[in-house]
């Protein structure tokens, strides 16, 4: 163009003065060309800019396969009616793509319903569900899968079976089932078949039952698994294997050996004093050794089955408040003080015990105002009643554990209520002076006692830099597959500030994945971590998190591992990944895992698509694609975000042909490098001047 205008230009003035002319030619060539140059100018203002931008448009409506894609405005009084018209056409065009889109819904509907209808059954199942292809890839599992195998970050859609639990029994089913598939119908056979596996760490024994899946024409397309953990019950099986020799090899000799001795004491009477005192330790040593092994098994049954009631988590104020209505008839207030925690027990026997001892001591010490106070313990969680008087002494509370709580509670014991709660009692004086305290140690419950609330999150500034290294780059196959076949994991990390080498530290990470070309929301995952460090001020008006947020979070150094294992052989996705790639890589060492995904940076992907004209910040292409972010500028909802900004590019790039990574890959660097080395030369020319 910029020859063209020269050409425009000097022709002009060869024309003003065609023989050299006089004296007045020069300045009529000057204004020849300066009135052709103000004509091109015109032209590239008022025609060819609004052209570009027009073509531009149009193209990545073209490409995009979003109903809501939009043509922006261009207008040009050169133009005419051609960008309404182009509007227009854009404007049909959205209005087909979304019938389109609104007819393949409604032929897909029968389809979601059923599997909805599917999941929200296995959802409700007590037992663990895994659906699997026949590759051993999960296609559908519950929650009560990913509890029953203990590896929340090793499940996910797509992901192997052989992760989770041991495939050798997995296998002989399957090749069992299938066998019998392969006889027809008409063949007597069962259609499911059991096993027994264990978790790959080997942890749990687990008992399954498998039946295949097939389609409408009969071939299999992959098998469903239930799964339940046995293990409790074969430990105590084992356990009542030991009870079982200790009664009938172990005690029954000590039985025979004090047995032999009796009758021989009474078989001989006469017998010298001598001997008769050599029966008589047989006797006692036998007895105290019976006595020992009776006390040696009572202890390793009560240990075996702590835990094995029937119990739930309790919250403490629901268990205080049954306590203080029941007491209340009585003129005895309870109150609860302190912070609220979980409990785990049987909450119905347990509070008529905490009952049944106020009252007791009540009795004993004449007090009528008693506090229920939870504390965390290091590994249970204390129940204590303080009241105004003196400690129970050690005798009389031990005979009051024989006594019965009530009817209500089936005529149980307190010791026995107290022995299915691992709970041994004491009582001793407070730090309050007049005070004293009953003790109860309880078990731990099953969730967490504190979850963090969430919080809306001021924006954060972007951050550019684009030295990825070319260590991410991937392999030879991994550059041929296409992208919809690719596993994505997408993440994103919010940090303490933005100087990785200055001390500046990740406090979350945020991650979801992207399986055959779907985001699975479902499988999110946010992690907090404690930075071992302040967060600045000026950091939490960003990403709203403060020190009280990751008070009591794991180290970088454990929550990498995890995170580790979540990406598993993904590649990588972020926006200005590099940022995130840094302060990750820098950790690697003391976590002692190395991530060498490759990886994919969704803005050097905008960049490449769109060019320098355009705006890149993750805000930016939301707006530009019709992406709304919950939870911007937290980790998971920045996450989610570029998730669905990647989908929507992956319709662009296979309009343009770049339909592997390995294209994608190459043309993104590309434009990234171009981006860099015009940024080094504008920032070498505004050096010079």
């Amino acid at each position: 163009m910029a020859a063209l205008a020269f050409a425009l230009v000097w022709g002009a003035v060869r024309m003003a003065a065609p023989d050299g002319g006089g004296p007045a030619a020069p300045a009529a060539g000057a204004v020849a060309a300066l009135a052709v140059l103000g004509i091109w100018l015109g032209l590239r203002l008022l025609l060819l800019a609004p052209v570009r931008r027009l073509a531009r448009g149009l193209r990545a409506v073209r490409e995009s396969r979003s109903a809501e894609a939009g043509l922006g405005a261009v207008s040009s009084p050169l133009l005419g009616e051609l960008p309404a018209e182009c509007d227009a056409l854009v404007t049909a065009l959205r209005s087909t793509r979304r019938e389109a889109r609104k007819a393949a819904q409604a032929e897909a509907a029968h389809v979601d319903a059923q599997k909805a209808w599917l999941e929200a059954i296995v959802q409700g199942l007590s037992e663990g569900v895994f659906v699997c292809s026949p590759q051993h890839r999960i296609m559908l599992y519950n929650p009560a899968a990913v509890e029953l195998v203990r590896a929340q970050d090793k499940v996910g859609l797509g992901r192997s079976l052989g992760d989770l639990v041991m495939l050798a029994p997995i296998r002989h089913s399957l090749n069992q089932l299938e066998q019998r598939h392969a006889e027809g119908p008409d063949a007597a056979r069962e259609f499911s078949a059991p096993f027994l596996c264990t978790t790959v760490d080997g942890g749990r024994m687990l008992n399954g039952r498998m039946a295949l899946l097939s389609d409408a024409a009969g071939a299999v397309t992959g098998y469903l698994v239930t799964l339940v953990d046995v293990s409790d019950d074969l430990a105590l099986l084992a356990h009542g294997d030991g009870v079982r020799r200790a009664l009938t090899r172990d005690l029954r000799g000590m039985v025979g050996n004090l047995r032999a001795a009796a009758e021989t004491m009474v078989d001989y009477p006469a017998m010298a004093a001598e001997r008769r005192a050599e029966f008589e330790r047989v006797v006692l040593d036998e007895s105290r050794r019976i006595s020992d092994k009776i006390d040696e098994l009572g202890v390793e049954i009560r240990g075996h089955m702590l835990g094995r009631w029937p119990m739930a988590d309790i919250h403490a104020s629901d268990l205080a408040r049954c306590v203080a209505q029941d007491l209340a008839e009585s003129g005895i207030r309870a109150s609860l003080v302190g912070i609220p925690l979980w409990l785990h027990g049987d909450s119905l026997s347990l509070i008529q015990a905490v009952e049944a001892l106020i009252r007791r001591i009540a009795e004993e010490t004449g007090a009528r105002d008693f506090e229920i106070e939870p504390l965390l313990g290091d590994r249970r969680v204390y129940l204590d009643l303080v009241w105004a008087g003196a400690p129970v002494p050690e005798g009389l509370l031990e005979s009051w554990l024989d006594m019965t709580c009530s009817q209500e509670a089936g005529g149980q014991r307190l010791r026995d209520i107290l022995e299915r709660h691992g709970s041994e009692p004491w009582s001793k004086a407070t730090g309050r002076p007049g005070h004293a305290m009953l003790r109860l140690p309880l078990l731990a419950p099953h969730r967490p006692q504190f979850v963090p609330s969430p919080k809306r999150l001021p924006p954060r500034p972007e951050f550019y830099d684009f030295g990825l290294m070319r260590a991410h780059l991937g392999d030879e196959t991994l550059a041929a597959r296409p992208l919809r076949e690719i596993d994505f994991v997408v993440f994103d990390c919010e940090m303490t500030g933005l100087q990785p080498m200055r001390g500046d530290e990740i406090i979350q990470i945020g991650a979801v994945r992207i399986l055959q070309n779907r985001v699975l929301t479902g499988e999110g995952r946010e992690w907090l971590v404690n930075p071992g460090r302040p967060i600045p001020p000026g950091s939490i008006k960003f990403h709203g998190l403060t020190d009280a947020d990751v008070a009591g979070e794991p180290p970088i150094a454990e929550v990498l591992p995890a995170f580790r294992d979540f990406v598993g052989e993904a590649v990588m996705v972020g926006h200005n990944v590099a940022f995130d790639m840094k302060f990750i890589s820098l950790k690697e060492k003391a976590a002692g895992v190395r991530f060498d995904n490759p990886v994919l940076d969704t803005m050097l992907v905008s960049l490449m698509l769109d060019g320098e004209e355009e705006e890149h910040s993750l805000d930016a292409l939301c707006d530009r694609y019709g992406i709304t972010i919950a939870g911007r500028h937290t980790a998971l909802g920045d996450t989610i975000g570029t998730a669905e900004l990647l989908i929507r590019m992956i319709d662009r790039l296979e309009a343009k042909g770049l339909t592997t990574f390995g294209a994608v890959m190459r043309e993104s660097n590309m434009a990234a490098e171009l981006r860099q080395r015009a940024a080094i030369v504008a920032h070498g020319q505004g050096a010079a001047g």
